[in-house]
């Protein structure tokens, strides 16, 4: 899988854009294929979070491989064998598979989120712990009880904006009777809108506001930010301003003038 650098949403391996925020910079990652039922799992993972079973690690012969999921459901797309998943939709600009999660096609980048905004979609409601599952699921994924009786419940797919600074990320929820929930774009689990990971695999669901980096001393700044708070570099070309600022004798952290402390070590300011 392919993880944004930008906003931090899993992709799959050919995407060219992020179907969160439509942006290209990816961080890839190696996958496994569960040996009991197929699903595919981060390499790090020690054992499937389909069906519980243990994933066989490279050290006992087995070498992780990259697995395109969305190649291996377009095969029967193609001629028209099958029909599209229940909960994916074509991209209307390249005729790409897209998930319920999708915000933008990760194929060409176009907006996509409002061939799904509004559906309806059905979860099987776990007996035992209450929470939501696939359709197809048999055990649940929380606490792998049986979902042999289990009842369904009809929710449908809403989108939430978050505006951070210059940018706009949208979040896909599944909203119920009893609020909405949002959705995994890793592993598809339910997670309740106060959760900052996902309670299945871990995966950061909190959008943060974007950051931009100092290429010349790595130091994390606000997206808006002019010259690096740490050295001073100037990410637009232009000269830092010396005259108002003074560097601390300790770290040669550069402060404000009017700050009597150095922000980065505590060092008192020497008049």
């Amino acid at each position: 899988m392919k993880v944004c650098k930008n906003c931090g949403e899993v992709n799959v391996n050919d995407s060219a854009y992020c179907c969160n925020c439509g942006q290209s910079n990816f961080i890839t990652r190696e996958e496994t294929v569960c040996p009991s039922c197929g699903a595919i799992n981060d390499n790090t993972y020690s054992h499937c979070t389909n069906c519980g079973a243990a994933l066989v690690s490279s050290a006992e012969g087995y070498t992780p491989v990259a697995v395109n999921l969305k190649d291996e459901l377009s095969k029967g797309y193609a001629t028209g064998a099958m029909s599209i998943p229940s909960e994916m939709a074509r991209c209307p600009h390249c005729g790409a598979l897209v998930p319920i999660t999708a915000i933008f096609c990760d194929k060409c980048g176009v907006s996509v989120a409002n061939l799904h905004s509004h559906r309806v979609v059905e979860r099987k409601i776990c007996p035992h712990c209450g929470r939501f599952n696939k359709l197809e699921a048999d055990l649940c994924t929380y606490c792998f009880g049986s979902l042999i009786n289990a009842e369904t419940e009809q929710l449908q797919v809403t989108h939430e904006a978050h505006n951070l600074g210059e940018l706009t990320v949208r979040q896909a929820y599944l909203e119920g009777v009893k609020g909405k929930n949002v959705i995994c774009p890793n592993c598809g689990t339910l997670n309740p809108d106060d959760e900052a990971f996902c309670v299945n695999c871990g995966l950061k669901l909190e959008i943060e506001e974007v950051k931009r980096y100092c290429p010349n001393c790595g130091a994390e700044n606000a997206a808006d930010s002019a010259f690096c708070f740490k050295c001073r570099y100037s990410f637009e070309g232009e000269a830092p301003d010396t005259q108002e600022k003074w560097t601390c004798p300790n770290c040669e952290h550069s402060n404000e003038k009017d700050d009597l402390f150095c922000t980065n070590c505590g060092q008192k300011r020497n008049k």
